[in-house]
């Protein structure tokens, strides 16, 4: 039972093979490599003395110059991988990975008015739209490839991943999901502002201590009208109807028992409007309260 457990995976083929030491590998080969070249230059004939090899052992082992430079830029490599390895091991959120793709346009432009900073009431939304059982599921779908993608090596390949059929279909129902979350646009779309804008009024700096946040925080936190129609349309940009040909359409079609057109017709024509009556609107100065289309009526006397 011992040898079992001591041999398990070593009948496993290389790709499968755990590669967490790749980078201290590399610098034991390049130190065996130069011992070997010192070995075969000093000694000739196939007997070498003890004494010969603890001295070109010392020797490499000691070594300045090329080999001590390479040491040190090889320790930077270190560093920066082992950086990475911590940061992907806390990656754990495959499906919030395989949402957010959609949404790099957004977090890569500054004035898209979504920064990272959103993401969580972004999700807090998504789960709500989806339910929790469907959410829990597309999360633990997500994992499964990816844990099989990384084949026991400590990164996914993440193209590989994005491109993978089955977490194209989990990305294609969910967007199906949350444009039919929306059939009442106006009062979903209310809703989702209202979660976007929900934040704590503090700072949690532990367990059960709290500060709280400052006004100019609070403010920089807003999310209105303009970054909602950038965010839709960047999240079913791949749903636009020229973006379907007649297979996809057809597949589509079998696959929710409705075209296309039927699930996001629609929400493209609610999106066009909002986007229109924004820039109609005379330009306010940004604040905390979420923006409307109409004007707030009167209040009764």
């Amino acid at each position: 039972m011992e040898e079992a457990e001591n041999n398990e995976g070593a009948d496993r083929p290389p790709e499968l093979q755990p590669r967490h030491g790749n980078r201290c590998r590399e610098a034991a080969v390049l130190a065996m490599r130069a011992f070997l070249d010192l070995l075969e230059t000093a000694v000739s004939g196939d007997t070498v003395p003890v004494d010969t090899v603890r001295r070109i052992a010392h020797a490499v082992m000691g070594a300045e110059g090329a080999l001590a430079t390479y040491y040190d830029l090889h320790a930077d490599g270190c560093a920066a991988f082992f950086e990475l390895v911590k940061t992907e091991r806390k990656r754990t959120d495959f499906f919030g990975r395989a949402i957010t793709d959609l949404l790099v346009p957004l977090l890569d432009d500054p004035n898209s008015g979504f920064e990272r900073k959103n993401l969580p009431q972004f999700f807090s939304a998504l789960r709500m739209m989806l339910g929790d059982d469907i959410y829990t599921d597309y999360k633990d779908r997500c994992t499964e490839v990816a844990n099989q993608l990384r084949a026991g090596g400590e990164f996914v390949p993440m193209d590989a991943f994005h491109a993978d059929a089955r977490i194209r279909d989990i990305v294609e129902a969910t967007q199906v999901a949350v444009a039919r979350s929306f059939k009442r646009f106006d009062a979903r779309k209310e809703w989702f502002l209202i979660v976007m804008n929900t934040d704590p009024h503090s700072v949690s700096l532990g367990s059960n201590m709290f500060v709280p946040k400052n006004s100019d925080q609070k403010l920089a936190h807003a999310f209105g009208e303009a970054a909602f129609v950038r965010l839709f349309r960047t999240l079913f940009a791949p749903m636009r109807m020229e973006r379907f040909d007649d297979l996809r359409r057809a597949e589509f079609a079998q696959k929710y028992g409705t075209p296309p057109e039927a699930v996001f017709g629609s929400l493209f024509v609610e999106l066009a409007a909002l986007d229109q009556s924004a820039a109609a609107a005379p330009v306010r100065r940004r604040g905390p309260a979420i923006e409307t289309r109409q004007p707030s009526a009167k209040r009764r006397r």
